[in-house]
């Protein structure tokens, strides 16, 4: 099976976060299973301001970063390259859940292409996109390792 994953739950597996925890937690499970994971290109970029904001926040030594940056973006999560119909569909979707950039919705977008869950760290996304009847959309203060049996 194939699950979309959120740029900050994989950076939240090298850097600490409120849900480092759920997140190694869900990554083991997907080890577990052989689980293909796949996200966005924008999740490259995304990562490295990720890093970039980390050393800015005194999070992450200066020294630090190109080493964690290689870390996360050698993480086993394939990036797919954007198309036309993945940007009419994030546009869709932005507009669907109310949001204002499509940005986001292109992990949305992802996910229902590949009829795959979408697992992200951001509630808001993951709030907006059940209420509107994405209900494959879960956000990562949900998991408890009995979801993943």
């Amino acid at each position: 099976m194939t699950t979309v994953v959120d740029a900050n739950i994989i950076a939240s597996l090298f850097l600490p976060a409120t849900y480092s925890a759920q997140s190694m937690g869900l990554m083991k499970s997907w080890d577990d299973v052989g689980e293909d994971l796949i996200a966005p290109i924008l999740f490259e970029y995304e990562m490295a301001t990720i890093v970039r904001r980390s050393v800015t926040t005194g999070q992450l030594e200066k020294g630090q970063a190109q080493a964690i940056l290689t870390r996360l973006l050698n993480s086993r999560v394939d990036t797919v390259s954007p198309s036309a119909a993945l940007h009419r569909d994030a546009l869709r979707l932005a507009e669907r859940i109310g949001q204002s950039k499509a940005s986001d919705a292109h992990y949305l977008a992802l996910a229902a292409r590949e009829n795959a869950t979408l697992w992200t760290a951001d509630k808001r996304l993951a709030n907006a996109a059940q209420q509107t009847g994405l209900t494959w959309v879960q956000w990562i203060g949900d998991w408890t390792p009995a979801d993943s049996q």
